[in-house]
Parts: structure tokens; sequence; C-alpha cells
């Protein structure tokens, strides 16, 4: 009786060893599949968001410009005669 028990529990570690060996293998695959997604060059959010903010300071700065010169009074219009009706 204690050798068919021997191999039941050696039978059932087996087969939990390999379960575990299956889980592994697919958990570095999922993880393999993120590193290749960096690899391939899908671009950063963070450095997105960096570039998104340096583009607006830039368009602030050109709309500050903008609204001094309007400011100052130094825009001039002129509007062309049009020629006398017939």
């Amino acid at each position: 009786m204690n050798t068919s028990n021997n191999r039941s529990v050696r039978v059932l570690l087996g087969a939990i060893v390999f379960l575990l060996g299956a889980n592994l293998l697919v958990q570095m695959n999922q993880a393999g599949g993120t590193r290749m997604a960096m690899a391939a060059g899908i671009p950063d959010s963070g450095a997105q968001a960096q570039t998104t903010i340096d583009q607006l300071s830039e368009l602030n700065k050109r709309v500050d410009k903008l609204q001094s010169f309007l400011e100052s009074g130094n825009l001039s219009v002129k509007v062309k005669e049009t020629k006398a009706e017939k």
C-alpha cells in the first residue's frame, strides 16, 4: 500500500511540475511580446506628452509676441478705394 501511495504522489508532483513549467513558458512569452512591442518603436506616452508641452510653450510665445505687436499700435490697415460706380 505504501508503494502505490508513493507512486501516486510522484505522479501528482510530476503533473504539478509540468503545469508550472507550462505556466512559466506562457508568462515568458507574454512578457516577450511586451519587449518586442517596445523594440518595434511604439512611442513612449511620456515623451509624446513632453513634445506636446514643448510645442504648446512655443505656440504661447508666438501668441504673446503677436498680442504685444497688436497692442503696441504699430499695425496699420490700408484700404484700397474702389472705383466709382458708372
